[in-house]
């Protein structure tokens, strides 16, 4: 083999290479050089050897055959083999043969052309290989421009990871890896294996802060080196999905489930849609919706609940207990500072809040407020508390092991928006912010090697039903073949 080859010429040109490192390393007490000049000794070695892997494995007959029959029924067909580069882990670039497929050309007045053309290097597709970068290779330095500060940090961290690329390569992988996982949202963030009998599954939902980077209209100025734009403040809405156990304890087995959109509170729930409807609800013996007082988030749960047919018995909905006692301490401020000295008065309210008492807080306005302050506080009870009485029963969800706040949407916002799109002096386009929502998201929450498999497994999950006369693409796509297969 190949391989073989590789290595008997290799083998003694890596101990001549380590020798002249060593003695050069006895002389400069330089280990950080002597690391460097090694790391790029290796990856001489892995590209030659997985340029010899590939080559063998997209030139073989019988691989190319299935692929054919894969691209029959994507309406494409095998033209030639093509030479392409492709980028390796290490960062090294190689030079593969590859079979390249073409879509029919389409009928006279019809022709369309899309953002890539007609053609597609489908066994490239197959073995994970996206827009000819390795797997590997795609989600270290995705991972990287998600991290750092900035794409500038991104790009400086992997030069000194032995990786030279530039920002517009960085910007364009970050793309290349949101567009394609944002497809199917909500399937992609799973195994398929999930099994949610007798779970709570607790829903948390609440909305962010970014700027908007949005270009001004017109011509540019005469002398006017840039055009400006508009840098209006937007909240994006989040959500996190995380699951307890019988006891109400936070079930580390399974990472939690975060994503968020520019879109308005509709979109979000469309979204969110997406998410339950990937999960075995059937199975859940809660289903949980936490959140601030905000009237978007509870009149979407409800319609969210009839368009899925929920099962209302198990359906909970819960105010967080602490944007409610923040409602409770302005309204205290209605009965004066005097009647509050001792905290007494708080206390009691407080503790009429925590059992769900809400008409006898409406007593206890009644009786400690008086003239306007009385009027103003009744309205406030009347807007807030008593229309949402019944997602106070604090006291009750305790006694049934259910959540009482939204830290965990709280925590997400914080991790997934404001350490990296809230930065100071950071405006965003809306297409690249909703990529870097639903990436972060993904990597924040711990199921970023779960979405990166299923991205660059999605080819292979075809080829492996290729054989079955059944497989409608248009119905595969979507579900991701029930995700399994790795």
């Amino acid at each position: 083999m190949q391989t073989e080859a590789i290595l008997q010429y290799f083998v003694p040109y890596i101990q001549r290479e380590i020798a002249k490192l060593s003695e050069e390393l006895s002389k400069t007490w330089d280990f950080r050089q002597f690391e460097d000049e090694m790391m790029k000794l290796m990856a001489q070695l892995e590209a030659c050897l997985i340029t010899c892997v590939l080559e063998e494995r997209l030139t073989d007959p019988a691989f190319l055959k299935q692929l054919k029959l894969l691209g029959s029924k994507l309406g494409m067909g095998f033209k030639e083999y093509r030479r392409i580069r492709v980028r390796l882990c290490s960062g090294v670039q190689v030079t593969i043969t590859t079979p390249y497929f073409l879509k029919a050309k389409p009928k006279r007045g019809r022709r369309k052309r899309g953002p890539n053309g007609r053609g597609k290097h489908l066994g490239l597709e197959v073995l994970g290989i996206l827009g000819q970068v390795s797997p590997a290779f795609l989600s270290k330095t995705v991972q990287m421009a998600l991290l750092c500060p900035s794409y500038e940090v991104a790009k400086a961290v992997l030069k000194e990871q032995g990786v030279d690329i530039n920002v517009k390569t960085l910007r364009r992988y970050c793309q290349l890896a949101g567009e394609r996982g944002m497809k199917w949202r909500g399937v992609m963030s799973l195994e398929g294996t999930e099994n949610l009998e007798g779970v709570t599954v607790v829903v948390g939902i609440d909305g962010g802060r970014l700027r908007e980077r949005r270009r001004k209209p017109g011509r540019w100025k005469k002398g006017q080196k840039r055009q400006g734009f508009y840098t209006e403040w937007r909240e994006p809405k989040l959500f996190t999905i995380y699951f307890l156990d019988a006891k109400g304890e936070v079930m580390r087995e399974f990472a939690p489930l975060h994503d968020a959109t520019m879109g308005d509170h509709k979109a979000a729930f469309a979204l969110l849609e997406q998410y339950l409807s990937a999960l075995p609800l059937e199975q859940a013996e809660k289903l949980v919706f936490c959140g601030d007082g905000a009237p978007w988030i509870w009149s979407d749960v409800v319609s969210l609940c009839e368009r899925m047919n929920l099962d209302m018995s198990k359906v909970h909905q819960v105010l967080d207990y602490t944007h409610a006692k923040q409602q409770l301490d302005a309204l205290l401020d209605y009965a004066g500072k005097r009647k509050r000295q001792k905290g007494k008065l708080d206390r009691k309210w407080k503790t009429l809040l925590w059992n769900g008492q809400i008409d006898e807080l409406k007593t206890e306005i009644e009786k400690q407020c008086v003239g306007s302050r009385k009027v103003a506080a009744l309205k406030k009870w009347q807007n807030y508390f008593k229309e949402n009485q019944n997602r106070m029963q604090y006291q009750s969800f305790e006694g049934q092991h259910i959540p009482c706040g939204s830290g965990s949407v709280e925590s997400a916002i914080r991790r997934v928006i404001n350490l990296r799109l809230k930065a100071p002096g950071t405006f965003w386009k809306i297409e690249m912010a909703e990529i870097f929502l639903f990436l972060r998201s993904q990597l924040i929450s711990g199921r970023w090697s779960i979405m990166m498999r299923n991205l660059t497994r999605q080819m292979a999950r075809m080829l492996h039903r290729v054989n079955d006369e059944k497989l409608n693409v248009d119905q595969f796509q979507p579900r991701l073949a029930s995700l399994p297969i790795r």
